[in-house]
């Protein structure tokens, strides 16, 4: 009986150490996302986008929200043209429109909501050659915010959702810089 038990017990542990073995062959493993753009690059520099629109400040906006992007994901460390090393890449863009527009109304035909738009044209290229590495022209975010007859609060909604935009924008243009479909 005893040898019996000792038995089971040796083709447990055999079998744990088998499993253990294949999750850990399984080949996951951190993978860096820098490989899919060719060639190794470690720094890019994130030039403020040129802002044809009316809305000031927001190419500051967004240029800030791409270099928190980038250094959240540290895939590549974001560098300012006046550094000293300068970027591997180069990121710029146009803000093209920013279009808002009432998105819900009350019963007595106020807006509740409104829908801001903001279209930017971006590319990224090697710094020494000038090569384009990527591109997305007429890439296009909304966001909703709510709408008040207060122009203080107004104004403030609005900016809160262009902040946010802006994040949104720097997800996108940083996932398929990467991805690159």
């Amino acid at each position: 009986m005893l040898a019996l038990m000792h038995q089971d017990s040796f083709k447990r542990a055999i079998a744990a150490l088998l499993l253990s073995c294949v999750c850990f062959a399984c080949g996951y493993r951190v993978i860096d996302g820098r490989g899919g753009l060719g060639v190794d690059f470690d720094r890019i520099e994130i030039r403020a986008f040129e802002n044809r629109t009316s809305e000031p400040g927001l190419e500051q906006m967004l240029a800030s929200a791409l270099t928190e992007e980038f250094a959240r994901r540290d895939w590549l460390t974001p560098v300012y043209s006046k550094g000293a090393a300068p970027g591997d890449l180069i990121l710029v863009g146009v803000v093209q429109r920013v279009h808002v527009r009432p998105s819900s109304y009350s019963s007595v035909a106020l807006a509740l909501e409104d829908r801001i738009e903001i279209s930017v044209d971006v590319e990224v290229r090697q710094a020494g050659s000038g090569d384009l590495v990527w591109e997305h022209p007429d890439l296009n975010v909304s966001e909703l915010f709510q709408s008040s007859p207060e122009p203080q609060v107004y104004e403030s909604n609005k900016e809160q959702a262009m902040r946010r935009v802006s994040a949104l924008l720097s997800e996108r243009i940083h996932d398929e810089l990467f991805q690159r479909f």
